[in-house]
């Protein structure tokens, strides 16, 4: 049987504001408490007559190098740093306000979002959270690219595993980092960890005018010998980051997600298919059960 977690909430509204990578536009998002069954939700105060977006998959675009939030008006880039810190810390009902589409970079990591929403205090709520229905293990792959869900029928734990792996010649060594997810834990080990690109990755962005202002100390940038006027915090931190990024886009179910996450080379785009899928099948199941109660 699942062991049964409350909802929870911040208990004060905090901000955190920063500029973007992709558009160096500056972002100020204000958290506020919200109340049970309320879920995350998104809204631009930039927008006339915007209206607050429910995060979740059937809302969402994988897409290179980040997930898109959108409704077909407001859109909201590069949330997954947002959802991994609140998911990773057990927050569950917030209203996210933007200044901007495109969520602040910081450092490259979540550690900033996760600290401040932590500084705010968190408290429990009434209402359950709902737990992920699903006995079936779900897989999207491609070749020898991967993520799967495997779901437990008991308990509350969620481990992950992620598997980097860009090949011998990639300056973005191999590891596998895995873990039994805490709050504590995600805060300590997980936020800190921080986006990368190769140098060559970050030129070629540069000379299509993308990410002009952001330098090696926004994000790690690998050169033959390593970071570039940076250091690592964590011997695997890269891998650690796509762990981060796994988190931030399955926590677009919506649902708390008992058992194993494993992925190997997936990106936000394979993430999101999988977050997709479980969305429809608990959706699938939902209905049958209406049909059945019926």
């Amino acid at each position: 049987m699942f062991s049964k977690r409350v909802q929870r909430t911040i208990s004060r509204p905090c901000t955190v504001s920063g500029r973007g990578y992709w558009s160096g536009k500056l972002n100020s998002l204000t958290f506020l408490p919200a109340p049970s069954d309320h879920g995350v939700r998104f809204v631009r105060q930039d927008l006339p007559y915007a209206t607050p977006v429910h995060a979740k998959a059937t809302l969402s675009q994988g897409m290179p190098l980040r997930t898109r939030l959108t409704d077909g008006h407001s859109d909201f880039d590069m949330i997954e740093h947002v959802m991994s810190a609140l998911y990773g810390l057990g927050i569950h009902n917030v209203l996210v306000q933007c200044t901007s589409a495109e969520m602040p970079g910081f450092d490259g990591s979540s550690f900033p979002i996760a600290l401040a929403l932590q500084g705010a205090g968190i408290q429990d709520q009434e209402s359950y959270v709902q737990d992920c229905p699903l006995t079936e293990v779900i897989e999207v792959s491609n070749d020898d690219r991967f993520v799967r869900y495997e779901p437990q029928t008991e308990g509350n734990q969620l481990s992950l595993e992620y598997q980097l792996d860009y090949g011998e010649s990639s300056p973005i060594g191999i590891a596998t980092f895995a873990c039994e997810l805490s709050s504590e834990f995600y805060l300590e080990q997980i936020a800190p960890a921080r986006t990368f690109v190769t140098r060559e990755e970050a030129d070629q962005l540069q000379a299509n005018g993308i990410a002009q202002h952001v330098t090696e100390r926004d994000l790690l940038v690998f050169g033959p010998d390593g970071p570039i006027g940076n250091e690592l915090r964590f011997a695997d931190e890269c891998a650690r980051h796509k762990a981060l990024d796994l988190l931030g886009d399955l926590a677009l179910t919506g649902v708390n997600l008992v058992g194993r996450l494993i992925a190997r080379r997936s990106g936000h785009q394979m993430n999101g298919e999988l977050a997709r899928l479980i969305q429809e099948k608990m959706d699938e199941a939902a209905n049958a059960n209406i049909r059945v109660a019926s």
